[in-house]
């Protein structure tokens, strides 16, 4: 028999109220009393509860409490905590839900509609250009409207006619000048690896 710490006792007396609890309301005393002593005995000898493909195993707790008439999903719902609280407590990974579609058939009647499959750059994401000049292609681009082309010296839509004074209005003034939005002169102006908050323009 091992040697039983403390925490062991402890959680021990924590799974026995927990039955007390959660399990004796929704099965016979003979299944509580076969549950009980299960569960203490995965704490005492620091096991693990049964997993199969990652989800506990029903079917082996079952068979290794003897309550395979008694294991009602009801009972499943309420014993699941307490099976939980055990494997965290052993420190092994978390069992998963036993969830499973609920009419698999209605998903493969349904027709295979995907959105097309787009490589243009993202508004949202910048396409900034490398050391030698090259447009940088980002892997994460999403979908949505090709920005404008980036033009190293792009036509003038009218002539100089006001020469602003203070940096903000100048620069408002030639973003008007050449067609730009805020985010179109980020777009030109930031290279790959610095790293300039496009809302510095935009303020």
């Amino acid at each position: 028999m091992p040697k039983q710490d403390i925490a062991s006792r402890q959680f021990q007396r924590k799974i026995s109220e927990f039955c007390n609890v959660r399990i004796a309301p929704c099965t016979s005393k003979r299944a509580l009393e076969s549950i009980r002593p299960y569960l203490r005995s995965l704490i005492i000898y620091r096991k693990s509860p049964p997993l199969l493909n990652g989800r506990i195993n029903w079917t082996a707790i079952a068979d290794a409490c003897g309550i395979e008439d008694d294991l009602t999903p009801e009972l499943k719902k309420q014993l699941r905590p307490g099976l939980d609280a055990i494997i965290r407590w052993l420190g092994a990974p978390a069992a998963l839900e036993d969830s499973r579609p609920s009419n698999p058939k209605s998903k493969a009647a349904k027709p295979d509609i995907r959105a097309p499959t787009s490589t243009t750059s993202s508004t949202r994401k910048p396409q900034r250009m490398g050391n030698d000049g090259a447009a940088f292609q980002s892997a994460s681009a999403q979908r949505g409207p090709e920005p404008k082309p980036i033009q190293e010296f792009p036509e003038p839509l009218f002539e100089v006619a006001d020469d602003p004074e203070s940096f903000h209005d100048a620069l408002v003034y030639h973003m008007r000048r050449f067609g730009d939005s805020y985010w179109q002169l980020y777009r030109a102006i930031v290279r790959l690896g610095e790293t300039v908050d496009e809302k510095t323009l935009l303020s």
